[in-house]
């Protein structure tokens, strides 16, 4: 069954790239047939954007692309909100969730991978003003900071989501970590990828004021 469920991710992200050229102007009947593919994909298109997710596929280069890991959007800010509702602040370590996995193939060789995470960081917002993580992390606005690279095709966008129920220090304490990391994906796309998670993670979860994340990636100061 396993290898069943690889095989049709697989062909399921092939025919995403044979039929990406022609998605411009396409009925809302092509829209139900391209949803009845792999659930993975169709769960990684509704977090990341249809779009966004056949451009890092078409980044790879390849043809024979494994979507994977993806789970429910809802389910994904359910394990959120119970981590944050049980947090203390003696809890530096969290649990990582994959948003969406693309691994792309030659052969039977993984050549290439597009990961999109999210997870409660251990950094607080009181932390941002250390120098050491102030070269890293770029503040976009009280709720959000973005790190462009902190890591060879990495970025990752830190966010303040106060979760209903949880302990009064948990928004600034405790903030939302999201990260997407691919050798193939240029600034702009690892951007698109990132924002998109974000907004859709931090809408499903109910942040009590839902973090501003910008729509374009903003340039240094």
């Amino acid at each position: 069954m396993t290898m069943m469920l690889r095989r049709s991710n697989r062909l399921t992200a092939i025919a995403v790239l044979a039929i990406a050229g022609l998605l411009a102007g396409c009925s809302s009947g092509e829209d139900g047939a391209e949803s009845a593919g792999s659930p993975e994909l169709g769960r990684c298109k509704s977090l990341l954007g249809a779009e966004n997710v056949a451009a890092a596929i078409g980044t790879t280069g390849a043809s024979d692309v494994e979507v994977s890991g993806t789970p429910q959007a809802d389910v994904l800010a359910d394990g959120l909100v119970r981590e944050a509702k049980q947090w203390q602040k003696s809890d530096l370590l969290h649990n990582s969730h994959t948003g969406c996995r693309m691994d792309a193939f030659e052969g039977d060789h993984v050549s290439d991978t597009v990961d999109v995470s999210v997870k409660w960081s251990a950094l607080s917002l009181g932390m941002m003003d250390d120098p050491k993580n102030s070269r890293t992390w770029r503040r976009v606005n009280e709720a959000v900071y973005v790190a462009p690279e902190p890591g060879p095709g990495r970025m990752q966008l830190l966010a303040v989501c106060a979760v209903p129920g949880a302990i009064a220090e948990q928004s600034s304490g405790l903030p939302l970590q999201f990260e997407v990391s691919g050798a193939s994906l240029g600034a702009e796309l690892r951007w698109e990828l990132l924002k998109s998670f974000a907004r859709s993670v931090t809408e499903e979860m109910g942040c009590t004021t839902p973090p501003d994340v910008p729509s374009a990636l903003p340039a240094a100061t």
